[in-house]
C-alpha cells in the first residue's frame, strides 16, 4: 500500500516542476500562481467588446405594465407617426437612410450612424448614406497596397517610379448627386497624379554637405537627375475628381467672392455620419512628412468634406494645402473652397515658444497648429447650383 502512494509523490513532484510555479504572497497566505492570461484581464476584454459592439447598435426602450421597463432593444427604421387633435395619424418620412447592410439602420432622423466594420481579409468597409433621395455620401477604407499593386501603378497608372511609402489606394470618399448625374470623389490614385514631374527645387536641410561627400562626380550627377524626374515631396493641388454622368449636367464653376456659411458650420448639429482617412502617406526618409488626409461629416442638413495635404520639410518648410467642399441640401448647392498656406520652417516655429519643453518641435507636427499659425498664399472658390 505505501508503494502506490511513493509512485503519486514523485508524479506530483514532476508535473510541480514542470508548471514553474510561482509563490505569491496575498493577505499573508502563500498562493502559487502559474504563468499565463489572467481570468480578470480576458473578462475585461470580453467585456469591453461587448460594450463597443453594442455603442454601434442604436437602442430604443419600451416601458411594459406595472412600471417595468424592457432591456434596449434594435428596431428596424420605420416611419414616425403622431397625433394630432383629431385623432388622424400623419407619417412622417425620414430624411436620410443608411445604404450599407452590414451598418444598423437608424431609427429616426436624430440617431448618429456610426460605420460598422465588416469582418473579412483584407479589412475593407464601405458604408453610405442618402440624404433626400438626392445625394448619396460613401466612403471606403481598405489596407495599404502590396508589392503587386504598387508595380500595377508604377507601370500602368503613374508616370514616376518612386511612391510614397504608404498608399491606401481602395481608400476613397464619394459624393453623388443621383437627380442630376454628378459626382466628387477623393482617392489615392488620382490625387498622386498631381504630382509635378519636375524638379520642385527643395532640398533635405544637409542636401548640400551631403552632395560633397560623393567623391566621384557622375555621382552627384546621378543624384541631381533623380531628384529632377519629379516631385520627391509628393506635393499635389489635388481638389477632387469631379465627374459628370450625364451628357448636359452642370460642374463646378469659378466664383472667389463667395465664401463658406461659417455661421452654419459652426452650430451644433447632430452628426449622422463621419469618417476620417489617409490617402497616402511618407517620411521623406526621416526627413519630415507628406500626407493627404480626407474628413468628412454629415449632418441633418448640410455636409462638410476637408482634404488637407501636409508637408513638412525639417529646417526648410511648411506647407499645406487645404480644400473644404460644402454641400446645402436642401438648396442642392455645392460649394468648394482650395486655400494654399505656406512659410519658412523657423519662421513657423518661432511663433511658439515653449518653456521648459522637452521637444519643442512636437507642435510642428500638428497640421491644425501649422494651420492657424501659417500665411495664406493664394485661395480660389467654386460653386454649381443644381
Amino acid at each position: 500500500m505505501s508503494q502506490p502512494s511513493s509512485n503519486n509523490s514523485s508524479l506530483n513532484d514532476s508535473a510541480n516542476q514542470k508548471l514553474s510555479k510561482k509563490p505569491i504572497s496575498i493577505n499573508n497566505t502563500n498562493v502559487t500562481r502559474l504563468h499565463g492570461i489572467n481570468t480578470i484581464e480576458i473578462n475585461a476584454a470580453r467585456q469591453m467588446h461587448s460594450r463597443t459592439i453594442s455603442a454601434r447598435i442604436p437602442t430604443t426602450t419600451t416601458t411594459r405594465p406595472n412600471n417595468q421597463t424592457s432591456p434596449p432593444t434594435f428596431q428596424p427604421p420605420r416611419s414616425i407617426t403622431t397625433t394630432t387633435t383629431t385623432t388622424t395619424k400623419t407619417s412622417i418620412r425620414s430624411t436620410h437612410k443608411c445604404n450599407n447592410p452590414n451598418n444598423p439602420h437608424c431609427p429616426n432622423c436624430e440617431s448618429i450612424i456610426i460605420p460598422a466594420p465588416v469582418a473579412r481579409m483584407p479589412i475593407l468597409d464601405t458604408p453610405s448614406i442618402t440624404i433626400h433621395d438626392t445625394w448619396r455620401i460613401t466612403s471606403q477604407k481598405g489596407t495599404i497596397l502590396n508589392s503587386q499593386q504598387i508595380d500595377d501603378w508604377v507601370q500602368n497608372k503613374l508616370k514616376f517610379n518612386t511612391l510614397p511609402e504608404m498608399i491606401f489606394g481602395e481608400n476613397y470618399v464619394k459624393l453623388e448627386n443621383l437627380k442630376n448625374g454628378w459626382e466628387l470623389q477623393f482617392n489615392a490614385l488620382d490625387s498622386l497624379k498631381g504630382v509635378a514631374l519636375n524638379d520642385s527645387g527643395i532640398r533635405v536641410a544637409y542636401s548640400e554637405k551631403w552632395k560633397k561627400s560623393k567623391r566621384i562626380d557622375h555621382q552627384r550627377d546621378q543624384v541631381d537627375q533623380e531628384s529632377k524626374d519629379f516631385d520627391w515631396t509628393y506635393t499635389t493641388a489635388y481638389r477632387g475628381t469631379e465627374t459628370k454622368t450625364t451628357g448636359e449636367g452642370r460642374g463646378l464653376e469659378r466664383d472667389d467672392e463667395l465664401q463658406l456659411p461659417m455661421d452654419k458650420l459652426s452650430r451644433m448639429d447632430k452628426i449622422l455620419y463621419f469618417d476620417d482617412m489617409v490617402l497616402f502617406e511618407d517620411e521623406l526618409a526621416d526627413n519630415g512628412i507628406s500626407i493627404l488626409n480626407v474628413k468628412i461629416r454629415v449632418m441633418k442638413e448640410r455636409l462638410l468634406l476637408l482634404s488637407r495635404f501636409y508637408l513638412r520639410v525639417d529646417d526648410v518648410l511648411c506647407r499645406i494645402y487645404d480644400t473644404r467642399v460644402y454641400v446645402e441640401f436642401k438648396e442642392n448647392k455645392v460649394m468648394r473652397e482650395f486655400k494654399q498656406f505656406e512659410d519658412d520652417y523657423n519662421n513657423i516655429l518661432n511663433k511658439y515658444k515653449p518653456i521648459n519643453s522637452r521637444d519643442p518641435k512636437s507642435l510642428l507636427r500638428d497640421s491644425n497648429w501649422v494651420a492657424e499659425n501659417i500665411p495664406l498664399v493664394h485661395r480660389e472658390c467654386e460653386s454649381v447650383q443644381f
